[in-house]
């Protein structure tokens, strides 16, 4: 199973956009250099996060991006619901008529748990804010 770094990179570009908060809007190289990846990563991740209104793009010589809220106000799960799938967890394909009582029922076992997970997943990140983050880095 493959493992998303998009989550982690996108908080670390908000945590940029929250230390600069105030001084003008932020340019991706600046923000790319800081996460050590490509500007244009950055930028795709950026046209993410304005969708889900976390942060507006400012056009022009001097533009970049900003944050479009007070960074009290954008929680983990803000980001982590711009960036990532909605679903956590994908199930494979099962088949309800399979002679196999694991391939028949596995779905439905795991409704319930998978569910819990996600939910505890999104309360957990819900309880900490991009200013949380950005002001906890020294």
């Amino acid at each position: 199973m493959l493992s998303s770094s998009r989550f982690v990179v996108a908080v670390h570009a908000m945590s940029v956009l929250a230390r600069f908060r105030g001084k003008g809007p932020v340019c991706s190289a600046l923000v790319a250099q800081s996460v050590h990846t490509n500007p244009v990563v950055i930028r795709r991740l950026m046209t993410e996060l304005e969708k889900a209104h976390l942060v507006r793009s400012i056009a022009g010589r001097a533009g970049g991006f900003e944050l479009n809220r007070d960074p009290a106000q954008i929680t983990l799960a803000d980001v982590y619901f711009a960036v990532e799938d909605e679903t956590v967890f994908r199930m494979h394909k099962t088949d309800p008529r399979s002679q196999c009582p694991v391939a028949a029922q596995l779905g439905q076992v795991l409704n319930a748990p998978l569910k819990a997970a996600e939910c505890a997943l999104h309360s957990s990140l819900a309880k900490t804010s991009i200013r949380d983050v950005a002001s906890a880095i020294v």
